[in-house]
């Protein structure tokens, strides 16, 4: 597009919605058409169509497009996206005016504390899109080393929310549930997958496993599901670290089970292989828990909609289901139906 010509202030007016300026900022965050498409749950060419209709408005394009490499922003996108950040402020001061005399959110940080596993493989890829939609809010994510800390930090204050595994405390209000995939997996070569599926309970206490500590609910939800399928297990590896179990597999030294968001990337280029087995993929379940009343509050509401708009749009395992969910429903595996949200941001 070389064309530049200045637009009128009435299609200005008539042709941009929040929509329009959401979508660029977040490719302008992400870097690329392909990942904001992904952060915005939208498919890459309703993305563009967004993009190149305020570009058609403005008479000059907002990103200069570099094959392969991504996008970055123009002159004129400069601007834009400077004139994007002040109108959606301008937003945010307006819907904090409204609340403002029934308890509404005015408080300038989001906390969150959660496991290791959680932040490194879900909340991290989530921040493009969550500081997309909370410009002007702080952000802060605390590694929490066990499940009392979580509930520790929430109760306290010292955390809006935590993550950590049900079954749920009925101190704290549950707002949503996370629901991962964990997978028996093995390096492509191993002789694990040479054995009829029939047979693998069978043969799994031959070969070196990697698993959990003894303390976690993640090894003792393995261990049920080892007694149920008949299964003997060789542990010689056990860890908090799913890196160092992950690392176990991918160097033929062991099978694991890990959750789906740890290995997306090793089972798409090939590193890890599924080991079909009966009973497998298990179900580890994450409780998202607030302070009681905060389930009120406008930024717990939009943060966990956009969890669940993320999780809903997910076609791998790779991504887990979050889905809301009611304190009186959640118990152990017992869990609240879902909660419709719209689909578009």
């Amino acid at each position: 597009m070389t064309e530049n010509v200045s637009p009128h202030r009435q299609q200005l007016l008539r042709g941009l919605s929040f929509d329009h300026l959401f979508a660029v900022r977040t490719v302008a965050s992400a870097g690329s058409f392909r990942e904001a498409a992904k952060i915005l749950c939208l498919t890459q060419p309703a993305v563009s169509q967004r993009v190149h209709h305020i570009e058609h408005i403005l008479g000059s394009p907002i990103f200069d497009r570099h094959s392969g490499i991504g996008v970055t922003l123009t002159d004129v996108g400069h601007a834009f996206l400077a004139f994007c950040d002040r109108a959606m402020g301008v937003l945010d001061e307006l819907h904090a005016d409204i609340t403002q005399d029934d308890g509404g959110d005015t408080e300038t940080t989001l906390s969150i504390t959660a496991p290791s596993d959680s932040i490194q493989y879900f909340i991290i890829r989530l921040l493009p899109l969550l500081r997309a939609r909370f410009p002007h809010r702080q952000l802060r994510v605390t590694q929490s080393g066990s499940r009392r800390e979580s509930l520790g930090m929430v109760k306290s204050g010292a955390a809006d929310l935590g993550f950590y595994r049900v079954p749920a405390d009925p101190q704290l209000s549950t707002v949503a549930l996370m629901d991962e995939k964990l997978h028996l997996v093995a390096a492509p070569g191993h002789e694990i997958h040479r054995i009829p599926v029939e047979e693998r309970p069978g043969a799994l206490g031959v070969y070196p496993f990697a698993t959990y500590i003894a303390s976690m609910r993640s090894r003792q939800l393995l261990e049920r599901w080892a007694l149920k399928a008949g299964a003997r297990l060789r542990v010689d590896i056990e860890s908090q670290s799913l890196d160092v179990m992950k690392q176990a597999a991918v160097s033929g030294s062991a099978i694991t089970v890990l959750p789906g968001p740890a290995i997306g990337d090793e089972l798409k280029d090939g590193r890890l292989a599924v080991v079909g087995i009966d009973g497998m993929p298990l179900v580890r379940a994450t409780a998202i828990v607030v302070r009681p009343g905060d389930e009120q509050r406008a930024v717990i509401r939009e943060f966990i909609e956009l969890l669940v708009r993320v999780g809903r749009a997910a076609s791998d395992d790779a991504t887990p289901e979050i889905r809301w969910s009611h304190d009186s429903k959640v118990a152990g595996s017992t869990t609240a139906p879902a909660v419709p949200v719209t689909a578009e941001p």
